[in-house]
């Protein structure tokens, strides 16, 4: 009975996040940048594009490319079986915006990488090292995370996830860590930020 009233609100409630995400964004970098040292300004300016253009690669992917696939493949095994599927508009919904989000989330594997690299958590031979362990693991991710439960979608996430673990490396290797960032920020910088 209220599901329609439920899925309109859902709707309205995702449209009004994405519509006010340019602010939302801004008043969160104007809360977090005034706490950070100009050379780590310098790495948000610069790898804040990079991380945008990759979630939404992998958002478009998923929304042109696995979900037309996937629902292809759920709706051809229900025929298979004879079943007439009950499609419910809120679950539909759901599915349709936990997707894209999923593999727009994946797709930050080579800024994590980076990230990870840049603190001195992991260095970058224990990613070249590991890396067959580290694309079984991604399979693994991807096998959890498709669309729909056959190889095909499965491997659409994979694919991608592999490439960007090698993107990962290639960033990691060619933007090395400069000596600048192991030190201690000089007094003068926190009060030119």
């Amino acid at each position: 009975v209220t599901e329609a009233f439920m899925t309109f609100f859902m709707v309205s409630i995702y449209c009004g996040i994405v519509l006010s995400s340019p602010w939302l964004f801004y008043q969160g970098w104007m809360f977090i940048g005034a706490g950070l040292y100009p050379h780590e300004k310098k790495y948000v300016y610069l790898y804040l594009p990079l991380s945008l253009g990759l979630f939404l690669g992998g958002v478009a992917l998923c929304e042109f490319v696995v979900l037309p696939l996937g629902v292809h493949y759920l709706l051809t095994f229900n025929d298979m079986l004879g079943v007439e599927p009950e499609l419910r508009l809120s679950e539909w919904l759901t599915f349709a915006i936990t997707m894209p989000l999923i593999f727009g989330a994946a797709f930050q594997t080579p800024i994590i990488m980076l990230f990870l690299e840049r603190m001195g958590i992991v260095d970058i031979t224990l990613y070249t090292k590991n890396r067959r362990m580290a694309f079984f693991i991604l399979a693994i991710a991807a096998a959890l995370m498709a669309a729909a439960p056959d190889a095909l979608n499965m491997m659409l996430l994979a694919v991608p996830l592999w490439g960007l673990y090698e993107f990962g490396i290639l960033l990691c290797r060619f933007t090395p860590r400069a000596a600048s960032d192991m030190d201690e920020p000089d007094p003068d910088e926190m009060v030119e930020g």
